[in-house]
């Protein structure tokens, strides 16, 4: 019965992954009519409401026990709102390259911080095998036209990434873990991207930019139905089902996954070139997160 669950915890993180991994490449352009952090809060409110009805539909309450509402809050707050404006500022002040390098240690992170605190159990081949798709990782994002340069100048923005890879990390999956305990992945996603729509819009009251909501393209506007149907309601329900059946070690390495789908997604829809290093770091990549989820 494990085993089977296992199984589906698997396929549920593969079908994540391709979500997630196409997103970039679809967000990406309507990033033209809607700056990142409008475009974040008007998806994770639509999310949140959709989900908030699909739950009621489901099981009939979207209740949350007062004694865990602390939690949740934190979890949508940091978890989902922080990660969003500091990835976003921190996108800004440095170069993509940089921004995709920081976070793809994203799973070593998680590994520590859940075996330091002991949550889960880690062991040394899983560290090494980690970090053997890490290494996969980092040549399929440094191809030669990466631009990757660490300094002073991009220090700030380096800094904004890494804090927003550790409010990932933390608040959105480990901590997350004992609430799925008790609550559906649907419920508990569901309320904690309500909390971070608020904290998104929030954000946007201090932005500069000013939108023109009348004049935002039509292909802007089927992005963010991917982005809210897709990679929002079905990759992150999924995500939070695959911690669930797997626990979130093995969960967060499978975010290795999600530059690979990109870069083969843009080849295949954006016409993008994958060069021979890319290549060798899919198969360091396959190799590396095979080992671990065997361990």
């Amino acid at each position: 019965m494990q085993e089977g669950g296992h199984r589906i915890g698997y396929f549920l993180l593969g079908v994540v992954v391709l979500a997630w991994g196409a997103n970039f490449g679809i967000v990406k352009s309507a990033y033209r009519d809607l700056p990142p952090i409008h475009f974040a809060a008007l998806r994770f409110t639509v999310s949140g409401i959709l989900l908030l009805l699909v739950t009621y539909w489901k099981e009939k309450r979207v209740r949350i026990r007062r004694e865990d509402l602390g939690k949740v809050v934190i979890v949508g707050t940091f978890g989902l709102g922080f990660y969003q404006i500091l990835w976003s500022l921190g996108l800004n002040l440095t170069s993509a390259s940089n921004s995709a390098l920081i976070l793809s240690i994203q799973p070593l992170l998680g590994a520590l911080y859940v075996d330091l605190i002991k949550k889960e159990s880690v062991g040394k081949r899983q560290y090494w095998n980690t970090l053997l798709a890490l290494a996969g990782v980092v040549l399929v994002i440094l191809k030669p036209t990466a631009n990757l340069y660490f300094s002073l100048n991009t220090l700030s923005g380096d800094l904004l990434t890494l804090m927003a890879g550790i409010c990932s990390v933390i608040f959105f999956s480990a901590w997350s873990k004992p609430l799925l305990k008790i609550y559906s992945p649907l419920r508990l996603m569901s309320h904690c991207m309500i909390v971070s729509s608020f904290i998104l819009w929030v954000a946007v009251l201090f932005s500069a930019h000013h939108v023109a909501w009348d004049q935002i393209g039509e292909k802007a506007w089927w992005s963010m139905g991917y982005a809210v149907v897709c990679s929002g309601m079905m990759g992150h329900v999924f995500w939070y089902r695959g911690i669930e059946r797997i626990g979130v070690t093995k969960a967060l390495v499978y975010t290795y996954f999600v530059p690979l789908c990109a870069i083969l997604f843009n080849y295949f829809c954006m016409g993008e070139k994958i060069y021979s290093q890319q290549v060798l770091g899919g198969v360091l990549i396959l190799l590396g997160v095979h080992r671990v989820l065997r361990s």
